[in-house]
């Protein structure tokens, strides 16, 4: 029974990581960057939804089709200012927009020090649990990992069953096959990144709903994102999907028997030994 509660901690968990990690997987496999601020918009949209709540007593899931609007819109704001202009510099513009993330992602942190200081908060949803033979299932824990869960496989759908997401991906294999097939890569770019930074701010609604958060704890989710990306493949967006499940259920077995500590290292661990072992892993495979 217990190795039951177990799995199905970890799975839930690894559904809400999936969510996490595509976001960051999605931007890297078309454009190449890998965004330094995608945790600051995880944090910023999250402690958003917690003065939101607070201030309405409202349901925090109301939040979430609010901010990944808000928020793509603000990334595809962003992305012809900051990203689209590195793009020309070749292989440039992979260290060059590891640089200008960075930065905007200590303007993003610095904006929510200033709106709701470095607290960690936590939103108080559905607290309890459900209980089915003998299994325990955090209701937050339940309701967020298959929110997850479902708006990771709407984005599938859409990327492999409709035109606009086709050209996406065919913008991840090659951009110069799709820009010979008359793909506009400049505007499937411009949609990626608003997509990606769209489902990061959907992230950060579900996540404070499970865990707290304060802004230090940006880098820690880009840290996890990147790192479940690596195991599943750069670009691979089955293979994150895969990565995240295994990751969540590996976190839940080792925080139980191991302690909280060697849970919140494993990652790490995991990302050190792919390095060395299968260093093929981190190119992109999209």
């Amino acid at each position: 029974m217990l190795a039951v509660q177990l799995l199905v901690n970890g799975l839930l968990t690894g559904g809400l990581y999936i969510l996490v990690a595509q976001s960051l997987n999605l931007i890297f496999g078309v454009m190449g960057v890998v965004n330094l601020a995608h945790g600051s918009f995880i944090v910023l949209t999250g402690l958003f939804t917690f003065w939101f709540t607070t201030a309405t007593g409202l349901n925090p899931l109301l939040v979430l089709p609010l901010a990944f609007v808000a928020i793509g819109l603000i990334g595809a704001g962003l992305q012809p200012l900051l990203i689209e202009p590195l793009m020309k510099h070749g292989r440039k513009a992979e260290l060059l927009s590891l640089m200008v993330t960075f930065g905007l992602s200590y303007v993003l942190l610095e904006l929510a020090l200033q709106l709701w200081g470095s607290d960690f908060v936590s939103v108080p949803y559905l607290q309890s649990s459900w209980q089915l033979a003998g299994i325990d299932f955090g209701k937050a824990l339940v309701v967020s990992g298959l929110f997850a869960a479902a708006v990771s496989a709407l984005l599938y759908i859409w990327l492999n069953r409709t035109d606009s997401g086709k050209c996406l991906l065919a913008a991840s294999q090659s951009a110069t096959g799709a820009i010979c097939c008359g793909i506009d890569v400049r505007r499937v770019r411009l949609v990626a990144f608003a997509l990606g930074v769209g489902l990061a701010a959907a992230a950060g609604v579900l996540v404070i709903v499970v865990m707290p958060l304060a802004p230090q704890t940006a880098e820690d989710l880009t840290l996890l994102a990147f790192v479940i990306i690596a195991l599943g493949g750069l670009g691979n967006h089955v293979g994150v999907a895969v990565a995240a499940v295994l990751l969540g259920i590996a976190q839940s077995v080792s925080g139980f028997f191991l302690g909280g500590n060697a849970e919140y290292v494993l990652p790490y661990v995991l990302l050190i030994l792919v390095m060395i072992a299968r260093p093929e892993r981190f190119r992109r495979t999209a």
